[in-house]
Formats: structure tokens, C-alpha cells, sequence
């Protein structure tokens, strides 16, 4: 969920959409999900939704951020108020440290998860997102604007659907990283994978959330991270190095500003797992 805007490809609960009921044992549909395995297993024994205090629980102590159940918004009547800045959704994150999230829905249940495995390269990505929004928010604006930056949506599409495709730089797979159109050598990723000198790693909660349920073929926007040397073998060692180097992609300011010109590929395990 982003306050830039939601972009999943059918959020649980949408309109058009069949609700998914809780599964305990989710994260085994797919090898896709192996990011996020490790804290999902936490939630195997559940019989139904967890409350969202459960997910603090499993985030443990000195986590960067605390998870709160969202209420429903009351309905507004009559004139509209100045926008509270510091009320936004990244704000909240940013400046509290408060994710509000929604019980019982997968897509800030997997939004969670995916705190849990990538915190560094997430708070970056809504620090910045708070403050591309709080530099266009006039004060005493009593809405936000109509229309989205490039950034903005660079940073969304990240968010909800976003891939990072490692690569070892000084491997056979240096030209991943310069590839316009990555599901033209689709057979090129899945064959440096294969040798284990690139690693996808799904990063969009939306995405994850796309596997829930057989669909239409989802198609991921693909940030190519080159790597000096090989990439460690660990997974939990692998998770920490896309986390930090994302972090780094993401302080540039010019980085996820033309998202148009991100390279595609499609969420097939065949092309992103070993």
C-alpha cells in the first residue's frame, strides 16, 4: 500500500476481485516467495488471519517499524480541511515509524513481509516518497494533487511491483544491466540465474500478492543491480545484499524517475528460479 497510490494487480477485497481467505502454508504456492519465507513460516500455525499486533511480535524487538491497524476512514461531510500533512501514509512511516495496515488483507500482510525482509531499501523508499509529496502539497490545500510526478509513480510501480534482478558484474551476465527490454533475453536471465550469477528477488507486495491465485501473467518492473564479484550462495545473505544495495539505488534522486523506461519481465519462476 503507498500513499502514492495503490497499483496491484487485483488487490484482495477489490472490486472485481474474489477475496483470498487466509492459508497458513501460502508461501508454498510458489518459489517466488522465498524472500519472504522466513518470516512467513512464523505465521504457518495460525488457523485464521493473525491480528496485526502478531506482526510486531514476529518482527521482534528494535524493529525500524511498528505495524498499527488501520481504521476505517469516517465519512466526510461538507467542506474539506486543509490536508494534514504529517496524517499522509508515508509521512506516518517516516517521520513515527507507524505502518498503518488493514486486518485480514493480503496486500498489507505481504506488505509486512516484505518490511521484514528488505527494512533498509523500504524506509528509504518512503522517506522519499514523503518527501516528493510533502515538496507539492501547498499549505492549506485541501486535497492532494490530481496527478502523480514521474517519480512518483517510478516509486510506486516499485513498490507494488518491483523485481531486483543481482547480477555479478564481472560474470557472463554484465549486459543485464543494459538490457531495454529484459523479456526479449528472458533465456539470458534465466540461464545466469541457472549459473548463479543473478538472483531475482520479488520486492513488490503486490506482486507476491498476484500469486496467490491462478491468473493472466503478471509482468514485474525489473531493476538490474550489478554486483562486484560473486553473489553470496546464503539466501538470508543474498536478501541482505539486495536490501542494502537498493537502499543505495534509492538515495539517488534521479533513480525510478522514468519509469517508462524500466525494463519488463514476466513472474515465471521457470525464468526467475534456479
Amino acid at each position: 500500500m503507498s500513499a502514492a497510490g495503490r497499483a496491484a494487480p487485483h488487490p484482495s477485497g477489490a472490486p472485481g476481485s474474489t477475496p483470498v481467505p487466509w492459508e497458513p502454508l501460502f508461501h508454498e504456492k510458489s518459489r517466488l516467495y522465498w524472500p519472504i519465507r522466513p518470516l512467513a513460516e512464523a505465521f504457518a500455525g495460525c488457523a485464521g488471519w493473525p491480528p496485526v499486533e502478531d506482526y510486531n511480535r514476529a518482527l521482534g524487538e528494535g524493529f525500524p517499524v511498528r505495524f498499527a491497524e488501520q481504521k476505517p476512514r469516517p465519512r466526510r461531510r461538507g467542506r474539506r480541511g486543509p490536508v494534514d500533512p504529517s496524517a499522509l501514509y508515508d509521512a506516518r512511516i517516516h517521520v513515527e515509524g507507524c505502518v498503518p495496515t488493514r486486518p485480514r488483507n493480503w496486500h498489507d500482510f505481504l506488505n509486512m513481509l516484505v518490511w521484514g525482509a528488505f527494512p533498509r531499501a523500504k524506509a528509504e523508499l518512503h522517506a522519499r516518497q514523503h518527501r516528493a509529496i510533502a515538496a507539492r502539497l501547498h499549505p492549506g490545500a485541501e486535497a492532494l494533487p490530481p496527478a502523480r510526478t514521474r517519480e512518483l509513480d517510478g516509486l510506486a510501480l516499485l513498490d507494488e511491483g518491483g523485481l531486483l534482478l543481482l547480477y555479478n558484474n564481472a560474470g557472463e551476465a554484465p549486459l543485464l544491466g543494459d538490457a531495454s527490454d529484459l523479456e526479449r533475453c528472458a533465456g539470458e536471465v534465466r540461464d545466469a540465474v541457472q549459473r548463479g550469477e543473478a538472483a531475482a528477488l520479488v520486492f513488490g507486495h503486490a506482486l507476491y500478492e498476484s500469486l496467490l491465485q491462478r491468473g493472466p501473467t503478471v509482468y514485474a518492473m525489473v531493476q538490474p543491480i550489478p554486483c562486484d564479484g560473486p553473489l553470496p550462495a546464503a539466501p538470508a545473505a543474498l536478501v541482505a545484499l539486495a536490501d542494502a544495495r537498493l537502499g543505495d539505488v534509492l538515495r539517488s534522486p534521479d533513480s525510478f524517475a522514468r519509469p517508462e523506461r524500466s525494463p519488463r519481465l514476466p513472474l515465471d519462476e521457470r525464468v526467475l528460479c534456479k
